[in-house]
């Protein structure tokens, strides 16, 4: 693992297996604690779901968060996104039990993302022709960098605690969230639209250096 990783992941890929295994002998659904009925519902033999907690099988990406969710351990899925470098660090769960904390934590997280969002604004109308913000204004592009990335903690933290605690369902969330913004033409709707969006892209580029 390089440097970058170790600075960047906190928890090493090689732990997946342990984390979830905590995951299922934690669950609050009891008939998911068993090896047994887990393995049925991920269709996997319980031998082999064995093997991934022992880290002696590899376990994928999409296994372990189908897992994470047949257990309703947030933590855990946030930890394993992480570990694949999909995501940030999990977010203590004790902080989650109150969703009205995670609701005024939101609110500050937003303000200060606004200040940082104006301060950008005011950093751009001082950049000269062919200047890059990040190495012109490196201590205040990335202060402001950081706040905005933390409205990204303070949403996913502010949802899960509205899962575990209000009933929110994450699934039909997404699908709801899914649909708005294909209407709304901001999400690349297909393996076509993708092809065509490169396509064009590539155009432009290679136009600019004619």
């Amino acid at each position: 693992m390089s440097n970058k990783d170790t600075m960047t992941r906190l928890y090493p890929v090689s732990q997946i297996g342990r984390v979830l295994k905590i995951a299922r002998e934690g669950s609050c659904q009891e008939e998911q604690r068993t090896k047994r009925n887990l393995a049925e519902t991920l269709g996997i033999t319980a031998r082999r779901l064995t093997a991934i907690e022992e880290g002696e099988a590899p376990c994928s990406l999409d296994l372990a968060i189908e897992w994470c969710r047949a257990v309703k351990d947030y933590t855990a899925l946030s930890k394993i996104l992480h570990m694949f470098d999909l995501g940030l660090p999990a977010t203590n769960p004790l902080l989650l039990e109150d969703p009205l904390q995670q609701i005024l934590n939101f609110r500050r997280q937003a303000a200060q993302a606004i200040d940082a969002i104006t301060e950008l604004m005011d950093l751009s109308v001082r950049m000269r022709p062919d200047d890059v913000m990040a190495d012109r204004f490196p201590t205040d592009f990335y202060k402001c960098a950081e706040e905005i990335l933390d409205m990204k903690q303070a949403s996913e933290a502010l949802l899960t605690s509205m899962a575990i605690n209000w009933g929110l369902d994450r699934d039909k969330l997404r699908r709801s969230w899914t649909q708005e913004a294909l209407v709304d033409g901001v999400i690349v709707n297909s393996v076509t639209h993708y092809e065509e969006i490169k396509r064009e892209k590539f155009f432009i580029e290679r136009t600019a250096t004619l």
